[in-house]
């Protein structure tokens, strides 16, 4: 026996005991190279990857998941050296950390925005500036931690930067809408930034940035003087609105862009007011709410000042105001310093469809139309009873309104009305329920078989009337 060693004791070979740890080690990472051949089996390419290493024994279970590129990139279809990208950002999870973009020129791709995919952007906009001149398309690439994810290539975009126009005067820092803007001055100027002396070249002004979806007025063309330059005058812009920027371009140019500018409101010149179409009729104020609100000429809201509008309706009903529902009577409605408008209820007795007004000195009316209609019933009356008839012979036609408290018409019904008659003797015909048409129901074709004096009454929900006596002959 001195002559072998038994493999499992301390004694064993060290090469042979190496080996036998190292197995279950190596078995592990088989097994996890074993997994992810599975995996990619499965889902295919993807638009994102990633690997981790496993080793030792024993058994796990991995989440996979995707990382979506970003959509619906955009770049304009031409520009000046600085060039505008968007996208939409990716969605589901992962969720990127953020994302890169990448300027492709034919073969060629370049890094743009400053972005890297060591430097993100969070957002889902950037501006390439100092892009060549060329025509470029952009992938945006979404980033998660070792994960990425590439767009599909935007649309292109030529880069044209020949020549340029600069503004040399700006427009004011704010002006009321419908006034003048201080007169602005652009030049021409070459690739390399020098002052082109050019007579001659048409130059358009117009809105480049619209926040309060305002028109530009005014001569909106200028030719360039022996300096290159061209002025503007007389501009004007109507609606009001923070951040607006005027646009100059000319054929061969890229365009400049002005520094922003505010547009105010003018002095409040009329009241315009809104509020529901429709409601029901009440003693007290509860249609509503309306808003009287102070506009300028060019339908601007007025903060400035305050303003006491009276209301007013053309209804021949016992109609009010208030400014809170059902609350107490007002004869006016204030508008106050710092707002542009004031809220306020009608009530009105009569249905109907009258106007509701209101008035301010020096500021033209404002009026708005609103149907009133019956409220709940609370009346029903025959407004052509039975007549005296022939026994078995046709009554002349029957007919029947039911009303509101106001004494008000219900138009329509929501129930029919029937009609029966009082007495045992005889036999009605003809009383088949009808709806109300236009405030009335009518009851044709009714008829009594057997003589005597009678009764009917018409019905409506739980509102009964009895007509008055009549004779069957």
């Amino acid at each position: 026996m001195s002559g072998r060693r038994n493999s499992s004791s301390p004694e064993a070979p060290h090469g042979f005991r190496r080996g036998l740890v190292l197995f279950p080690r190596t078995f592990g990472r088989v097994i996890a190279a074993g997994i992810a051949l599975v995996v990619v089996a499965l889902f295919g390419a993807s638009a994102a990857s990633a690997y981790w290493p496993a080793s030792g024994t024993g058994s796990t279970t991995a989440a996979v998941a995707t990382l979506a590129p970003p959509t619906n990139v955009a770049v304009p279809a031409t520009s000046n050296s600085n060039v505008s990208v968007t996208w939409t950002a990716s969605v589901g999870m992962p969720a990127p950390t953020g994302y890169y973009v990448t300027r492709v020129t034919g073969a060629t791709s370049m890094l743009a925005c400053g972005s890297s995919p060591a430097v993100l952007i969070t957002g889902t906009a950037c501006t390439d500036a100092s892009a060549p001149e060329g025509t470029h398309h952009y992938v945006v690439t979404a980033v998660h931690r070792s994960w990425t994810a590439a767009s599909t290539a935007s649309g292109n975009v030529t880069v044209d930067n020949r020549d340029t126009i600069n503004f040399i005067v700006q427009p004011g820092a704010s002006v009321v809408a419908g006034s003048p803007l201080q007169s602005v001055t652009v030049e021409l100027r070459t690739a390399l930034g020098l002052k082109l002396l050019l007579a001659g070249a048409q130059v358009t002004i117009g809105i480049g940035n619209n926040p309060g979806g305002g028109t530009l007025s005014g001569t909106l063309t200028a030719t360039t003087n022996i300096w290159g330059e061209a002025t503007f005058t007389g501009l004007s812009v109507n609606k009001a609105g923070t951040g607006y920027a005027l646009l100059a371009t000319s054929p061969g140019y890229s365009g400049a862009v002005s520094t922003p500018f505010t547009v105010t409101a003018a002095a409040a010149s009329q009241l315009v007011v809104t509020g529901p179409a429709s409601g029901t009729a009440s003693a007290t104020a509860t249609i509503g709410p309306f808003t009287v609100q102070r506009q300028d000429a060019y339908g601007n809201p007025v903060i400035t000042g305050s303003t006491t509008a009276t209301p007013t309706s053309t209804s021949t009903g016992t109609k009010v105001f208030a400014l809170t529902a059902g609350g107490a009577t007002v004869t006016s409605v204030t508008i106050p310093a710092g707002a542009s408008s004031a809220s306020f209820f009608y009530g009105d007795t009569k249905a109907g469809s009258p106007s509701i007004m209101l008035t301010a000195p020096g500021l033209a009316q404002a009026s708005t139309p609103v149907t009133v209609s019956a409220s709940t019933a609370t009346t029903i009356e025959f407004i052509q009873g039975p007549v005296n008839t022939a026994n078995g012979q046709t009554m002349a036609p029957v007919t029947v309104q039911v009303l509101d408290f106001f004494r008000n018409p219900l138009i329509t019904s929501i129930d029919p009305v029937t009609i029966t008659k009082v007495e045992q003797a005889g036999s009605l015909k003809g009383g088949t329920p009808q709806n109300l048409t236009g405030g009335v129901a009518t009851f044709n074709g009714l008829s009594i078989t057997g003589k005597g004096a009678y009764h009917l009454v018409a019905h409506y929900g739980t509102l009964t009337v009895t007509s008055a006596v009549f004779s069957i002959t």
